[in-house]
């Protein structure tokens, strides 16, 4: 694992490189991710919103943010993005959002791939 981050304010950007086509693999890595995940809310951190949210931390937004703060997000993107061409695939975990259900969709699949 490699860590980019910003010495001066503690924001970090862990990435791990793998092979995605190795089962086993890609399991251990969504592991440490989700353990990396973990360790950062329950310290009061909390994902980065400087590059969007991708799908892959999509799942830790409801262990941050509650239900009114996921609307407003929603909403507030609804305002200045209507047609939801900015920065596809950067979503917000609202069941209204049309990026939700995509977003489910998606990781529904990526589960049966590696299955």
């Amino acid at each position: 694992m490699c860590n980019v981050f910003h010495a001066g304010d503690g924001n970090l950007h862990p990435n791990i490189p793998y092979d995605g086509n190795d089962a086993a693999v890609v399991e251990r890595v969504h592991a440490a991710c989700t353990e990396i995940m973990s360790r950062c809310i329950a310290a009061g951190g909390t994902i980065t919103g400087e590059h969007g949210v991708g799908l892959d931390k999509l799942v830790y937004m409801e262990a941050l943010f509650g239900l009114p703060t996921l609307d407003a997000m929603c909403r507030l993107r609804a305002a200045f993005d209507p047609e939801r061409r900015a920065n596809p695939g950067k979503v917000v975990p609202m069941h209204s959002c049309r990026e939700w259900t995509g977003a489910v969709a998606w990781r529904a699949t990526a589960r049966a791939a590696r299955a």
